[in-house]
């Protein structure tokens, strides 16, 4: 008879298991993440959508949490797919953004629009409900002065 950790540990991994196959099925509670490149601003500007940047690092265990937790949210997944182009770049892989943000560090949040300007830039892990209130509140008034 297994004993109550290995009987959790197997609970456990049925519930991550079955959450991903969620995903998988219903694709839009995913988010698809692009790399970070030009063509992102054109793509932004044909669609009338702006570009989240989400600047992560593999070693970063607070941009872990909000990937599995905040990027999961029902709210902040539909905002995003409805509003914004997703971009998601390494900074150990993109030393030009590492250097434009070394005073934030991963995670970091930026919103730019189409012509490359910059809208809004949030340091740290932020919680579904206040990730999705900024970015809903940024693609109902795009105007950069408006979130300085």
């Amino acid at each position: 008879m297994p004993t109550k950790p290995v009987l959790l540990s197997g609970l456990l991994f049925l519930c991550l298991a079955g959450s991903g196959r969620a995903l998988e099925q219903h694709p839009e509670n995913a988010i698809d993440w692009q790399p970070w490149s030009p063509e992102v601003f054109a793509r932004a500007k044909k669609e009338n959508k702006l570009i989240l940047l989400d600047l992560t690092a593999e070693w970063c265990s607070w941009c872990k949490k909000m990937d599995s937790l905040s990027y999961r949210d029902k709210q902040v997944v539909e905002v995003i797919n409805k509003n914004y182009i997703a971009v998601r770049a390494d900074i150990d892989r993109h030393p030009e953004l590492a250097r434009r943000y070394k005073n934030y560090g991963p995670p970091t949040t930026v919103v730019y629009n189409s012509a490359r300007t910059e809208i809004i830039k949030r340091p740290g892990y932020m919680e579904a409900r206040i990730l999705f209130w900024m970015l809903d509140t940024v693609a109902a008034n795009p105007d950069p002065a408006a979130h300085r």
